[in-house]
């Protein structure tokens, strides 16, 4: 039996749907789509809504999202009130409302966390850009999951060490700087700025002690990529490490990614340094020996590509070499801020191979859109490359063999970047396509795969 606390409203329609609340009482097993709907007046209210609800940067289908009716004369809205209907997903990010009374409402999906019945700021949110009129006949709608952004980044901790302070935030940043907080000067701030580095998909910022970074007070400045700002003023301390730490703690030198013994002849190789680097103008980064015989200088960015957090160089390869390949990085053409040895002195020699140890993924545009973002993902959705506007042919080079998929990120107002959800609830963010397919990619393949959108 069901008890209410109140008396219920005359000429009203009720609907509960109990979900997984009625099992088996034997064996537990949930009884599936068990609703119980009825009427204090005559008649049954008729109208309904269905539909998909699915998140807006993966396509994936959201299970057990809240979804929501309001009506339009309500002024306590999604943030503040409980909707006038609810539901939830099922496992494949399905949803139906049935019995509703016939008017117009504003629709909701939400990501409800902490299962309060009501939007809260941080959790992904679907809106329709106006209110939708319902009546028995209403078409399915698709709502996708997204994360309007209205509150600064907030920075949640700080480490500090000898050489570096990691100040953490609790989403990335776009852009950062420091300033001193008295005496700044244009010359200082252009100082300042390579010793600050963007780190963990932006989520760090890295302060590295140079000549021109020291213990003090500065100002510091950030926003994230939704345009919010916050200014903050903090105290910077590096601690002098102990007589121990420092012999225990040798400082790192540079690293080669994946400790190659052999390169492909047009392949490349990448250094990784442990701090960011600067590269003196002019000057050759370093030597190629070609089986020990032929030497040419390094020069970026014909051989390579320095990385823009100034920690990794890549060196690109195309060499007639039949044996070895010998690279040399010189140390008085790329320097660490910090001013520390890189261990560069050592040469790098190579065995050269015909064997194409990449991929490369390849495919014709189908589209009308002018000014978009393509995007190559992995299989966790993180990016590995972007391309800004390719006209009629895409192309990744050197990809390692593993599973990709492509996204879309449509700038329909042409300003330049995507527009994710709005914290007005209203205007729709712009269109996003995630190929439905996952990629799988094999080592020296290259795969054609077309995308229309």
């Amino acid at each position: 039996s069901l008890v209410f606390p109140k008396p219920l409203e005359s000429n009203t329609t009720y609907s509960f749907n109990f979900r997984k609340a009625i099992v088996d009482i034997t064996e537990s097993t949930p009884a599936k789509y068990q609703a119980l709907s009825f009427s204090t007046g005559p008649n049954l209210d008729s109208a309904k809504v269905r539909g998909t609800v699915a998140d807006l940067l993966t396509a994936r289908p959201a299970a057990d999202a809240s979804v929501g009716l309001y009506r339009v004369a309500d002024t306590v809205g999604v943030r503040r009130g409980q909707p006038y209907y609810l539901t939830r997903t099922d496992s494949k990010g399905n949803f139906e409302l049935n019995f509703i009374k016939v008017g117009e409402y504003n629709l909701y999906a939400w990501g409800d966390k902490n299962n309060n019945g009501r939007y809260d700021d941080g959790e992904k949110i679907a809106y329709l850009p106006t209110p939708i009129t319902l009546a028995d006949t209403t078409r399915p709608q698709a709502l996708r999951l997204g994360r309007p952004d209205r509150l600064p980044p907030r920075r949640t901790s700080i480490e500090s060490a000898a050489s570096q302070v990691s100040l953490h935030f609790n989403e990335g940043l776009r852009t950062i700087s420091l300033t001193p907080t008295t005496g700044a000067t244009p010359a200082t701030a252009a100082a300042l700025a390579p010793a600050v580095v963007l780190a963990g998909q932006g989520r760090t910022a890295v302060l590295y002690r140079t000549p021109a970074l020291a213990d003090g007070r500065y100002l510091l400045a950030v926003a994230d990529s939704a345009g919010n700002t916050a200014r903050d003023t903090i105290n910077v301390r590096f601690p002098v490490p102990t007589a121990t730490a420092r012999k225990a703690a040798p400082p790192a030198g540079t690293a080669v990614e994946g400790n190659p013994r052999a390169v492909f002849r047009q392949g490349q190789v990448r250094f990784r340094f442990p701090v960011p680097v600067v590269i003196e103008p002019g000057r050759a980064i370093g030597t190629l020996a070609e089986d020990s015989i032929k030497r040419r200088p390094l020069r970026l960015p014909a051989d390579g590509l320095l990385s823009p957090d100034r920690t990794e160089l890549t060196i690109t390869l195309d060499t007639k070499a039949q044996k070895t390949v010998e690279i040399r990085l010189d140390t008085a053409a790329i320097v660490a801020i910090t001013g520390q040895s890189l261990g560069l002195r050592q040469a790098l020699r190579l065995t050269v191979s015909d064997i194409d140890p990449s991929g490369v993924l390849m495919g014709a545009i189908e589209t009308k859109a002018p000014q978009f973002d393509l995007q190559l993902l992995d299989d966790k959705y993180q990016v590995v490359r972007q391309l800004r506007s390719p006209k009629g042919r895409y192309r990744f080079d050197r990809l390692p063999p593993g599973s990709y998929r492509l996204r879309v990120l449509i700038d329909r107002d042409g300003d330049g970047q995507w527009r994710g959800p709005n914290p007005d609830l209203r205007t729709p963010p712009e269109p996003v396509y995630v190929s439905p397919a996952l990629i799988k990619l094999r080592a020296n393949f290259e795969l054609e795969d077309k995308i229309a959108f």
